[in-house]
């Protein structure tokens, strides 16, 4: 009996399009985390 190789590469390809989500979120996250604090700072320099 061999496995189903289509199953197997159906449930590794959705659990890694979660990977991909995930990780396309954390780094949009991160950037504008970097973004809006270059903007404060930016702020906090002006305004000195």
């Amino acid at each position: 009996m061999q496995p189903d190789t289509g199953a197997l590469r159906r449930l590794l390809h959705r659990r890694f399009a979660t990977f991909g989500l995930v990780g396309a979120l954390a780094l949009t996250m991160t950037w504008w985390f970097i973004v809006a604090r270059g903007v404060w700072l930016a702020i906090e320099w002006a305004t000195a």
